[in-house]
């Protein structure tokens, strides 16, 4: 069987519309509405913002089951009924006068975005890459990073010229068409049911030993993995928060959104920078450096807030976006690293539950912080300690571990 082809690199290009439209647009994009929504429904921005951890708590829950279900049913039909809840709530959102209207749909939006987000997508991916698999992983993932860098400063001049009800339905229409190429064009989730095997796949003997171990992971390097997951993506709730900050320091929501766009491009050039160090070097060598570039980052952040200098937050803005070059193909690589491609759907599920849980916690908790302290400073500390934690973990984690695919 083949295993180099046109199909392969195919799949990579739906896997970058799937990622566009369920983490770029529902997830990255969403930002924008946290001001001018919360003050619409004269409720603060971190009770706002709940919706938002409500639906990706959803996510996570959905990413605990979805490896099974894909696996049982057609993924087809498994992502129609996904992009329908995300598209559908996204739509009656439009509609919505009550908060408590935004905490039910974003749970129904939050379900939509598991069926068809990050977990699905890296395990396509894992099934159809042996080799490149850093490359194909960070060019998926990095249309999240576009999408949210396009859509963020559209939706904000959305908002400005029709108000945040048509914007909505303007969003719920760009969220269904991004995924029709994957829907219309035949295509499984398993290369080798349409007679190809996954790219540069060799049979190698040493390799299939070591991948029909089941790994055990109740182990000390699976938890450190798991805190590592955990603390890391509760601080990518920021860059949602980025245009708080510029109306924090007297400037406006257009410049606000400008900082998220920055981001975003950010989150683009980091990502696909990840998965060429990655192959080239080693996905721990490369994530440690995705880590100081956004400890820096933060230190920018911090310091532009207190000078009010603008140029600092475009810059800080703009290296924020490594964050997500960790979260969204870092942690991943690290998986598929240390368990191999057997134990993969298995370990990252949970994984991927931790990402959305970090995640979700972090919308409301930095909305809070803000509105109690009128303030972000802390924020900017707070996960400057998390990434000096989160550098011990990965310390403890190449020292002790031994379980399978290690390296």
């Amino acid at each position: 069987m083949i295993n180099k082809s046109y199909k392969h690199w195919m799949i990579v290009f739906f896997m970058c519309c799937l990622a566009a439209s369920s983490i770029g647009l529902c997830t990255n994009a969403i930002g924008v509405f946290y001001t001018l929504v919360a003050k619409s429904l004269k409720v603060l921005k971190g009770t706002f913002a709940m919706h938002a951890t409500l639906s990706t708590l959803a996510t996570a829950l959905t990413l605990l089951k979805i490896s099974k279900v894909i696996k049982k049913y057609s993924y087809k039909k498994v992502l129609l009924i996904g992009v329908i809840l995300s598209s559908g709530a996204t739509w009656l959102m439009s509609y919505s006068t009550s908060v408590y209207l935004f905490y039910i749909l974003g749970i129904l939006r939050g379900i939509g975005v598991g069926i068809y987000g990050m977990v699905p997508i890296t395990v396509v991916i894992t099934n159809w890459f042996d080799k490149k698999h850093g490359l194909a992983t960070s060019l998926a993932l990095s249309f999240s990073g576009l999408s949210g860098a396009i859509f963020s400063p559209l939706l904000s001049s959305w908002i400005t010229c029709y108000g945040w009800q048509m914007t909505y339905r303007f969003m719920a229409i760009c969220i269904l068409v991004l995924v029709l190429p994957a829907l219309i064009v035949p295509w499984n989730i398993d290369p080798r049911k349409e007679h190809l095997l996954p790219y540069g796949y060799q049979n190698r003997k040493e390799t299939t030993k070591v991948q029909n171990n089941k790994i055990k992971l109740l182990t000390i390097s699976f938890l450190c993995m798991c805190l590592f997951t955990l603390l890391h993506t509760s601080i990518t709730g920021i860059s949602q928060h980025l245009s708080g900050v510029a109306v924090s320091i007297h400037l406006s929501v257009t410049i606000g959104a400008t900082f998220m766009s920055f981001t975003m491009i950010g989150n683009i050039s980091t990502k696909l920078l990840i998965g060429f160090l990655s192959d080239l070097l080693s996905p721990i060598k490369a994530v440690i450096m995705m880590i100081l570039t956004n400890c820096f980052s933060l230190g920018l952040l911090f310091l532009g807030v207190i000078h009010q200098e603008i140029m600092l937050l475009y810059i800080g803005s703009f290296m924020f976006g490594s964050i997500y070059s960790v979260g969204a193909v870092g942690i991943p690589m690290l998986t598929h690293y240390f368990f191999g491609n057997e134990n993969y759907a298995r370990t990252y599920s949970f994984i991927g539950f931790l990402t959305n849980v970090g995640s979700a916690s972090s919308l409301t908790l930095i909305g809070y912080l803000y509105d109690f302290t009128q303030s972000y400073q802390m924020v900017f500390i707070i996960a400057l300690c998390f990434h000096l934690i989160n550098l011990i973990l990965l310390v403890v984690i190449c020292l002790r571990y031994n379980g399978v695919g290690d390296k």
